[in-house]
């Protein structure tokens, strides 16, 4: 699912400040990231309980980077910020302006509904 330019319009339907929508929108992103990177480890710790129990790979290294990038893999999974900005575009994210800091920086958590 490529992304396809989006009229500031619409963001503004959502919101006015494109600064508060650009950071709730990079947020959710993030949070995608980090979910997806749980995931992976929580796969790679299973293989590694299934080698020690199966006795395979006695000699091999505790861990290994694979530096390899599988193309059509990257190309087919849904990038986090166009799952943000879909969420953002299609009312599913809330979020509420939390209180101002002293340095005068407000920040904001996104959080999906589902």
């Amino acid at each position: 699912m490529g992304l396809k330019t989006v009229p500031f319009r619409k963001i503004e339907e959502h919101t006015e400040d494109i600064f508060e929508a650009v950071t709730v929108i990079a947020k959710r992103a993030r949070q995608i990231i980090g979910d997806r990177y749980v995931i992976e480890e929580e796969r790679r710790r299973e293989e590694e309980n299934l080698e020690e129990i199966s006795g395979e790979d006695e000699m091999a290294p505790a861990y290994e980077v694979d530096t390899e990038i599988d193309r059509e893999a990257y190309d087919t999974v849904v990038k986090p910020t166009t799952v943000g900005l879909t969420e953002f575009l299609s009312g599913d994210l809330k979020w509420e302006k939390q209180a101002m800091f002293d340095d005068g920086n407000a920040d904001e958590e996104a959080t999906e509904e589902a």
